[in-house]
């Protein structure tokens, strides 16, 4: 199952993974009402809507202004526990990234250190027009690069053990960090790399210069 969840916390949304097929539609507070107005209709529409009412679509789920959980984490936890988890096979999250508040980009980058999304962390997929994010643990993973974008950087959210990277121009081999780290502009040398780590939990970022 393939799902979208378009947020309203960025300027300039990626909207061509709006032509892509989704079986599941899902607006959050403005980002509802984005969605309608590039004819698609939400199948859900979650928010507490103090920017934007809601569209008129057949399920909404209406926020109180005053809650722990950001907007996007409630759509997320409203969501998501509705469908097996071996159905879903990648949440895509348009404008998450970037906008005009620091607090709430923090916030949506650390989905991943709670523990109530980890069984979904491999599958969440945030874009944006110059930025991708995904996340990783434990294990080796394969990634694609996006032809759009130059750089490919590893942010170590916790402290790392055994990182590998290949087939980049900046290769690592079984390092470890003990502290957060933040591995930078690195690139890719094909159109796929590979890396692997015993333990943390790793955010990897696909990006490209604004001016380019």
């Amino acid at each position: 199952m393939f799902t979208l969840i378009f947020c309203a916390g960025a300027p300039n949304p990626n909207l061509s993974y709006l032509n892509q097929h989704y079986d599941l539609l899902v607006g959050v507070d403005a980002g509802a009402q984005t969605l309608q107005q590039h004819g698609h209709i939400p199948d859900w529409a979650v928010g507490d809507f103090d920017s934007a009412p809601p569209p008129k679509v057949s399920r909404v789920l209406r926020l109180p202004p005053e809650k722990n959980d950001t907007d996007l984490e409630a759509a997320l936890l409203h969501i998501l526990p509705k469908y097996p988890i071996d159905k879903i096979e990648k949440v895509i999250i348009l404008g998450a990234l970037g906008g005009g508040r620091l607090d709430h980009l923090l916030a949506n980058f650390y989905v991943a250190h709670q523990p109530r999304f980890r069984a979904y962390l491999e599958k969440f997929y945030f874009v944006e027009t110059h930025n991708s994010l995904r996340f990783f643990g434990a294990g080796q993973h394969v990634i694609t690069r996006e032809l759009d974008k130059k750089y490919l950087s590893f942010i170590g959210l916790t402290p790392l053990r055994a990182l590998s990277l290949h087939q980049v121009k900046y290769p690592l081999n079984q390092q470890d960090y003990h502290q957060a780290i933040a591995l930078i502009s690195n690139e890719f040398l094909s159109d796929s790399m590979n890396f692997s780590l015993q333990s943390g939990i790793l955010a990897v970022i696909q990006s490209a210069d604004a001016f380019t």
